[in-house]
């Protein structure tokens, strides 16, 4: 036990990384907002198990940057036998803090509905519910899933998304993104639909979640899939978009042809919009495609009128097999943007159950920067397969980079959060080398060493901490006399897992 503490203090102070959430259970899906007044107020609300009460919504807040949080608060259900899922949260300019969350039956979806809550106090405690949207609403659409908040940092207005639930035996055709909208302070909300013909989601994709954002201007702006072969042969991202003070949507596409998504029902693949806060006019827009040979981090990025082609973010090499989801992004308020995400190259390629770690990469003057890590690798856990596990959030200002995911380093499912400040880390950031990954790995006998790391020397770990071997790192590594299983190899600031057959 000591060893693996050891280790877990070794890893966090290379990574940087601080535990959020104190349930021993389960804590998924964590949202991040930070007060716009000031960078180091920080809230976090998640999924997490609450004895008695299923899976409840839970909030903290940190005054010092993410370093300290207060004890939790959880948010009651509607009804007993509820659960809840998918917080989003918002600051307006008045420092008014909005949470959007699910409350439903999640076996039976007998109820259920959109609740938002509105915090006058900077988090530490949440006013009444409020229902935003209810299942009844839209009958035969569940259309409270993934229900995002945008908060117009012009008018203090709210904007709720919604998508339809991934339960087909329930749902019917024609499938839509939703929107409420809310312009007295969260207290009442009006709702509709949000595309329009011949921008329609259409009948061929069960969930065409929509990714809301604001500009500080109040231009509001959303993105979703659409197919509907009656307005294009070809799958397409619509935007829709209004520029205060008008009342009237405009929409045009953003992306037109196959690429966009996963095949693999595993993956955790939501796509993300982020809009930049001081140029209405220069948004970035991130998914998972399969066209580079394996699932990929793409954005495309509007500059003005149109849209780029499809650009990918991660540096690894094209078709390797290695995995990247769980995508979020960010700009900053000078302009810069984040795009974090989850990633398997130092685990197994080719398969979503290996140890993966949190990548970041930076793009500030229209230049993408190196990528870089916040974590360490962390073991794969069955609990990441499940519902609860998709999605991280990145939320970037005043050059303070700040990254929360879950992770199950600890043994269970957990929240971590990381703060990069981007100027004084500028020249130390934890770079990712251009070197070959491990191979052949997994392996029942010999691993192959990256050249450029021969001559360092390593520590090689068990799963539960223990030091199985230290010595300086040749070109081979034989594990033969080893027993199956993963190993932890640390090198420098580099963590690796090998898998011995």
């Amino acid at each position: 036990m000591l060893h693996l503490l050891l280790l877990l203090i070794s890893f966090n102070a290379i990574a940087q990384n601080t535990l959020v959430s104190s349930g021993n259970l389960f804590e998924g899906e964590p949202y991040l907002a930070v007060d716009p007044q000031n960078s180091n107020h920080l809230v976090a609300a998640w999924m997490g198990f609450q004895l008695n009460q299923k899976i409840v919504i839970k909030s903290v807040v940190s005054t010092d940057g993410g370093s300290t949080w207060t004890a939790p608060v959880w948010q009651a259900h509607q009804q007993a036998g509820n659960s809840s899922a998918d917080v989003s949260l918002g600051f307006d300019l008045n420092g008014n803090l909005y949470m959007a969350y699910i409350d439903y039956d999640n076996v039976n979806f007998s109820n259920g509905a959109v609740i938002c809550r509105k915090s006058t106090d900077g988090g530490l405690s949440w006013g009444a519910a409020v229902v935003a949207r209810a299942i009844g609403s839209c009958p035969n659409k569940l259309c409270i899933d993934r229900p995002w908040i945008a908060v117009d940092p012009l008018t203090g207005s709210i904007v709720i998304t919604s998508t339809n639930a991934k339960q087909p035996t329930l749902v019917q055709a024609p499938y839509h993104p939703y929107m409420a909208i809310s312009s007295d302070g969260g207290a009442n909300f009006s709702l509709q639909e949000l595309d329009a013909a011949p921008f329609l989601a259409g009948n061929a994709i069960p969930q065409p979640m929509p990714s809301p954002a604001f500009a500080n201007n109040g231009t509001f702006m959303a993105l979703y899939p659409s197919y509907d072969p009656n307005q294009s042969i070809l799958p397409r991202i619509i935007e829709v978009s209004k520029t205060a003070p008008s009342s009237s949507y405009s929409y045009q596409v953003a992306f037109q042809g196959i690429g966009f998504g996963t095949q693999n029902d595993t993956l955790k693949s939501g796509p993300h919009l982020s809009l930049d806060p001081n140029n209405a006019n220069r948004a970035n827009y991130a998914f998972m495609s399969e066209v580079y040979g394996d699932p990929d981090i793409i954005c495309i990025e509007k500059n003005g009128g149109a849209w780029s082609a499809p650009m990918r973010v991660n540096q690894d090499t094209q078709g390797n097999g290695v995995i990247q989801d769980l995508i979020w992004t960010d700009y900053d308020t000078d302009g810069d943007l984040a795009v974090c995400w989850r990633d398997r190259r130092n685990g197994v390629a080719g398969t979503y159950q290996s140890p993966s770690q949190i990548f970041c990469r930076i793009q500030s003057n229209q230049t993408w920067g190196s990528e870089f890590t916040i974590s360490p690798v962390v073991q794969h856990d069955s609990i990441l397969l499940e519902k609860g596990n998709d999605f991280l959030n990145v939320q970037f200002t005043n050059n303070q980079l700040y990254t929360i995911w879950g992770d199950v380093r600890q043994g269970t499912l957990k929240i971590f959060i990381n703060h990069l400040d981007q100027l004084s880390n500028s020249s130390n950031t934890l770079g990712i080398p251009t070197f070959e990954p491990i191979f052949p790995n997994p392996s029942n006998s010999v691993f192959n060493m990256p050249v450029e790391l021969i001559g360092l020397p390593f520590v090689l770990y068990s799963t539960d901490g223990q030091i199985i071997k230290k010595a300086t790192l040749q070109k081979e590594m034989d594990l033969s006399s080893f027993n199956a299983g993963t190993y932890l190899l640390k090198i420098a600031e580099y963590t690796f897992s090998l898998v011995k057959n």
